[in-house]
């Protein structure tokens, strides 16, 4: 029997009636208000952003368990001290897989991602992140240990391409009825959840962390199942 996969989406929340996200655990919502991390219950997303990203994984693992950790509110930034607070939250809370479609370029904070992700391989978290932004390396994607992500419009959803440690992955998020490709949302963001789709649909067939990172890092190209 496949065991659940329990997967946390950093984003901007997600909309738990959206016909394609599945089973929404009860989320943190955090929120940096004058120098303090404040938890609450409002996790809703206000921007669809985090809950296309949550279709997206969805679309690979359906049966996958959601964590809506809402680090985003209106724009999509946030603090450094926030995404480190998602990475520890995702650890106490001993999830599989930390959904990160974001990163820091400033070398300043590799120390502290370091650490972080120390921590998060210690407790078989695995972390699927950009692996670049801006041409830059972005943190904690491009740390060892962290599944990097880059993107590549010519593959499907389904489809990913390991070079040299690095998954390229579609950047486009699961398609939402007959809205155009063109006008859904997509980007790297997306790619990284594609990515974490699958991981997340490998850990329920392999029941292994390592497994699963061996078959990412040693195949040309790894097909799973298509997103409907």
């Amino acid at each position: 029997m496949r065991r659940v996969v329990r997967v946390g989406v950093a984003d901007s929340g997600i909309n738990p009636a959206h016909r394609h996200v599945g089973m929404v655990a009860n989320g943190v919502g955090i929120n940096f208000v004058d120098g303090e991390l404040l938890i609450d219950d409002d996790w809703y997303d206000q921007i669809g952003h985090g809950t296309a990203a949550a279709a997206t994984i969805c679309g690979h693992a359906p049966k996958a368990e959601l964590y809506a950790i809402r680090i985003f509110r209106r724009r999509l930034e946030t603090p450094v001290e926030t995404l480190l607070y998602a990475i520890d939250w995702a650890i106490s809370n001993k999830l599989d897989i930390l959904n990160l479609s974001l990163g820091c370029t400033d070398n300043s904070c590799r120390g502290d991602f370091v650490t972080a992700c120390g921590r998060a391989l210690t407790a078989g978290l695995s972390i699927v992140s950009a692996y670049e932004a801006f041409g830059k390396a972005s943190f904690p994607g491009s740390l060892p240990g962290v599944i990097a992500v880059t993107s590549d419009s010519h593959l499907a959803q389904g489809e990913i391409n390991v070079v040299e440690g690095v998954v390229k992955a579609s950047p486009w998020a699961r398609q939402l009825g007959n809205l155009p490709k063109e006008k859904n949302f997509h980007g790297l963001s997306f790619a990284v959840a594609n990515v974490s789709g699958i991981v997340a649909e490998l850990l329920q067939k392999t029941d292994s962390t390592d497994g699963v990172l061996s078959c990412l890092k040693s195949s040309v190209r790894c097909i799973t199942n298509d997103l409907k």
